[in-house]
């Protein structure tokens, strides 16, 4: 039978939203974006690889590994405060240079064929974190590229990017590190200048956050973020989990690295191990909508920390490199479901001008404890071998799996999923070009109250605080 002309079509007449490529400044975020993180994954795996294999020693390894995660710690909260009150595409342009010009130093000192564990030490710190001014900055810029009702696909976008990127840079720097110790170092400066290039075209914030009041401090400023964050009650007590769980993320990648070296493996073999964990990755980060639609919060929580605990310990009895990768690829799956629901809920409940403090908070609380984790893995690695750290890491997933069993059977828990389903309920967008985002709020008005079901981040996604991959 044929429609009558004007009849609504099925679906209620809802317009169907352009895809998100056809949004100029999320394109060249994107491009940017993902240039930037191609350049930290070149040059922060081969540091570790450099340290290694120069100086034969896994607590110079741990020591350098703690300078690079050690801003997940300390640069986190001032960092946010600042990003709510700069211009944050130039926050980005400068991070990207002064990553790009600390990196050089490394390529330079190399050419002249000379290797201080110091100097390592500090371009990791330095450019960890300048990441971190960046991450909080661009995840906040995704709201001002994108329409609200396309943000959850952005973050999930995002995601797939890093993903992938981590599925090629891994192999590619063990490769190129194979070839010179030079040769990462450089190549992660031109993909720097390729992303400064690429930030230039950007055009500024349709949104920019309020500007404080004049005398109001920086401490009041990080106050404000941290109640935030800490009146949601199991939302705080899953960021806790997380954290945990990055150190045992965190030192099972340096563990890796060494059981590799100790049974004669290649550089190289390090870097296809990881990426089989980027592949892994990839697909969760494609599947994690999926996901995120079906199952709560706390159902994701007890999931994901359940199969964590079921897959780590076979890395006790099978040290070989596909099996090593296969529990890559296992775990970063699981993780980056979980990243996709969590940087999408946490990015559309926060005011606009408070992305920066309260994204630092989060971060703060699910990586801050991986610099420990590679310093303490370091000294344990030395002390008792490889295969007794693994034990030691398992026991600790275990006792994190029940732990969120427990704490997320709860009432209390289903009680928080309903009142953040009922407090998301955000109208939708009004009607918008495909080449441009729809129309946001004015500055000063509320942004969305929050959005269904989210999750801390991902324990193998450390790009705020990445060292080694």
């Amino acid at each position: 039978m044929r429609r009558k002309r004007g009849a609504r079509p099925r679906g209620g007449g809802r317009h169907k939203l352009p895809s998100l490529r056809s949004y100029r400044d999320f394109r060249l975020l994107w491009t940017g974006s993902a240039m930037s993180v191609m350049a930290e994954r070149c040059s922060g795996m081969a540091f570790t690889l450099l340290v290694l294999w120069h100086t034969r020693s896994e607590s110079a390894a741990g020591i350098v590994g703690f300078a690079g995660l050690l801003p997940a710690l300390l640069v986190q909260l001032p960092a946010g405060v600042l990003v709510d009150r700069m211009n944050r595409r130039r926050v980005m342009m400068t991070c990207v240079v002064v990553r790009m010009v600390a990196v050089a130093t490394v390529a330079v000192s190399l050419l002249g064929d000379t290797v201080w564990v110091w100097h390592i030490a500090l371009v990791a710190f330095v450019q960890s974190s300048m990441t971190v001014f960046y991450q909080l900055s661009e995840r906040a810029m995704v709201r001002n590229v994108v329409p609200s009702r396309q943000l959850g696909a952005a973050m999930a976008t995002n995601e797939a990017r890093s993903r992938g990127v981590n599925f090629v840079g891994h192999p590619t720097s063990g490769a190129m590190f194979g070839l010179s110790a030079w040769v990462p170092f450089l190549t992660s400066v031109a993909l720097y200048v390729g992303s400064l290039v690429t930030l230039v075209r950007l055009r500024g914030e349709r949104q920019p956050p309020r500007r404080p009041g004049a005398g109001r401090r920086m401490r009041s400023e990080v106050a404000a973020g941290l109640k935030w964050v800490w009146g949601r009650a199991y939302f705080r007590t899953a960021l806790l989990i997380i954290s945990v769980s990055n150190l045992v993320f965190q030192g099972l990648i340096l563990t890796v690295a060494v059981v590799i070296r100790e049974d004669g493996g290649a550089a190289g073999t390090i870097g296809l191990i990881m990426a089989a964990g980027g592949m892994g990755g990839l697909c969760g980060a494609l599947s994690g909508g999926w996901l995120n639609r079906r199952l709560a919060m706390r159902q994701i929580m007890v999931l994901a920390h359940t199969a964590w605990a079921v897959v780590m310990p076979t890395a006790v009895f099978f040290r070989q490199a596909p099996a090593l990768g296969a529990l890559f690829f296992i775990t970063s799956f699981i993780g980056a479901t979980v990243t996709v629901s969590g940087m999408s809920y946490q990015v559309r409940i926060t005011p606009n001008d408070m992305q920066g403090r309260v994204g630092s908070v989060v971060m703060l609380l699910v990586s801050g404890a991986s610099s420990l984790g590679a310093l303490g893995t370091g000294y344990l690695l030395e002390a008792v071998g490889s295969r007794h750290t693994v034990v030691a890491l398992s026991a600790v997933m275990a006792v994190l799996a029940l732990v969120a069993a427990v704490v997320f059977s709860r009432a209390g828990a289903a009680r928080e999923d309903r009142a953040d389903r009922a407090d998301s309920m955000e109208p939708l967008d009004a009607g918008h070009s495909p080449s441009e985002p729809a129309a946001l709020p004015a500055p000063d008005a509320p942004a969305p109250a929050s959005v269904p079901d989210g999750t801390p981040a991902d324990p193998l996604n450390h790009e705020a605080r990445r060292t080694d991959g």
